[in-house]
């Protein structure tokens, strides 16, 4: 049995990222996630039905590799929005035989910081 490491305690479980880069529609949606954009602007750009962009979502936050927040506006209703949460995945294998895996994630500022606390409030809620 395989076994792996990780050196960050936030890191997603390696068999949730092997799976989500493993999936061709995961990809092309990391792909597009250059800038935050909802589902609808995903749905709209990929090609893919509404519940296959909103299934491949949650598996990407699932495996850490997606950042969901909630965007709020004044001028029309609040939306969701979705952006690529690292910037380098590396995997390898040490001396003895375990995997290991390490997410670079970009720099977050406190705006990005508070968004990501209110969307998980209301999760929560």
């Amino acid at each position: 049995m395989a076994r792996w490491s990780s050196d960050e305690p936030d890191d997603p479980p390696l068999p949730a990222v092997l799976a989500s880069l493993d999936d061709d529609n995961c990809r092309a949606i990391l792909a597009l996630l250059d800038s935050p954009k909802s589902a609808s602007e995903l749905h709209e750009e990929c090609g893919l039905s509404s519940s296959t962009v909103y299934r491949k979502l949650e598996l990407l936050r699932e495996s850490r590799l997606v950042r969901e927040y909630t965007e709020v506006r004044r001028d029309g209703p609040n939306v969701t929005l979705y952006e690529r949460d690292f910037s380098e995945i590396a995997i390898g294998i040490d001396d003895t035989g375990e995997f290991t895996m390490r997410v670079t994630r970009p720099e977050t500022d406190a705006e990005d910081r508070l968004a990501t606390f209110w969307s998980a409030m209301r999760e929560e809620s």
